[in-house]
């Protein structure tokens, strides 16, 4: 058993990202464990071959998602993961902007009372969404590429 090498392969962490979102970091968990904050689009791991748990987590801890993961070796492990909510986040960016600009301009009467009551309704809309996807705010697969041989 002392004479035994554990042999590790590499593991690629991936984020398919929407370029209107801002970059923010994600906290990789293998099996429970941290195992560093992501801050780029991709991260590479020495990892053994086995089955793994991976959770990635956003920086708001409560939004994240988990998947089982298979190492395997002689071939290109590859984790990609990207964010559920493309249509929402375009939404609320929309929003986010009006919100903005309601403090430089003012909308006349009704439309004033209008706006509030449909951008409050969507943000409590939005929020109830998000904490009922919370366990799976991201869409995590993997993919495995043959390597090929070098003689």
């Amino acid at each position: 058993m002392y004479g035994q090498q554990i042999e590790y392969q590499k593991l690629t962490i991936e984020k398919e990202s929407s370029e209107l979102m801002a970059k923010l970091p994600n906290r990789i968990f293998i099996n429970g464990r941290l195992v560093g904050i992501m801050q780029t689009k991709k991260v590479s791991i020495m990892i053994p071959e086995g089955k793994y748990s991976i959770m990635i987590q956003s920086p708001i801890p409560l939004l994240y998602a988990t998947d089982e993961v298979e190492i395997e070796k002689g071939v290109e492990n590859v984790v990609t993961f990207k964010n559920r909510e493309r249509i929402w986040d375009i939404l609320f960016t929309i929003d986010l902007v009006l919100w903005i600009a309601g403090f430089f301009f003012s909308l006349p009467k009704p439309w004033d009372l209008v706006y509030e009551i449909s951008t409050n309704t969507f943000l409590v809309i939005w929020l109830i969404y998000e904490f009922c996807i919370r366990k799976k705010y991201y869409m995590i697969r993997q993919h495995k590429k043959m390597l090929r041989e070098c003689n």
